[in-house]
């Protein structure tokens, strides 16, 4: 396929970029800065600017004619780095452009980076069970995560008017790259520290095979998964984690050693989608 991968330059578009390549797809970035990168070549364009994102699209492949699917990864990536109004303003325009644009040239594939946000974080109303699925209630508390409901909800009625359309939600968990593993010594040590997130993450090498499934796995209309680690960030156990911080939340089927409190499954049964990257190989015990 023709993909165009918006936010090349980002931490999950670097890593989306050689796993995208390496199966044969020929690619084209977006990000703010022109450039290339992996032998990929990036145009300078600002997501949140609608003609711009259109012009990308309709004139982005120097052979001619509209992309088979985006790689949606622009906007800001976290909580903080931003005002709040500014995160919120970025991220849901930018989606909506990317989705708007998409429909308006009759691209029938678009995948994005949702976010594990969406489902209650930092938690301090507890969860309503755990592991966390697809059918835990959204419940954003922040800009940034308010931003990813809309994105979803954007998503739904985008495919509805448009049912040749199939935009799928990936829902990350916090995505690691190499040198972010070195923060996880403090974890191990105070696991209060990573209540927020239910102790979860996801190997940027598993997030960029997760965007590589979706963009070719047979879908229909809206679809939005979890794809998280299949263990949590510390050895600590999880149903331990759980008793210790979270008090009388339900558990779900058995929970052993420590298993990833976000689940994954429904990404497994949809698109394949299997991690294979844990925080064990570099070398933590």
């Amino acid at each position: 396929m023709q993909i165009i991968v918006t936010g090349s330059a980002g931490k999950l578009g670097r890593a989306a970029l050689p796993v995208l390549k390496a199966a044969g797809h020929r690619l084209t970035g977006l990000d703010l800065r022109a450039g290339t990168a992996g032998g990929v070549r990036t145009l300078a364009c600002d997501c949140t600017d609608f003609g711009e994102v259109l012009g990308a699209f309709s004139g982005g492949d120097t052979m001619g004619g509209v992309p088979d699917a985006i790689l949606h990864l622009a906007g800001i990536p976290m909580p903080g780095l931003a005002t709040d109004q500014k995160t919120f303003a970025t991220n849901t325009i930018s989606t909506y452009n990317v989705f708007s644009a998409a429909a308006r040239l009759g691209i029938k594939r678009v995948v994005w980076a949702s976010s594990e946000t969406i489902l209650g974080l930092p938690f301090s109303t507890p969860p309503d069970f755990a592991p966390l699925t697809e059918e835990h209630p959204d419940r954003p508390e922040w800009s940034y995560g308010l931003s990813k409901k809309l994105g979803e909800s954007m998503a739904a009625e985008f495919t509805r008017w448009n049912p040749a359309l199939t935009i799928v939600s990936l829902r990350f968990s916090n995505v690691f790259e190499a040198a972010d593993y070195a923060q996880r010594d403090a974890v191990e040590r105070k696991p209060a520290i990573r209540k927020f997130n239910l102790w979860s993450y996801v190997d940027a090498r598993d997030a960029a095979e997760a965007c590589r499934l979706a963009l070719e796995a047979d879908l229909r209309g809206h679809q939005k998964m979890i794809i998280a680690a299949a263990d949590s960030i510390v050895s600590h156990a999880s149903a331990e984690l759980m008793a210790t911080h979270f008090p009388g939340v339900p558990v779900r089927g058995p929970l052993e050693g420590n298993a990833s409190l976000l689940s994954s499954a429904r990404a497994k049964q949809l698109i394949g989608y299997e991690p294979r990257h844990s925080w064990r190989e570099a070398g933590d015990t």
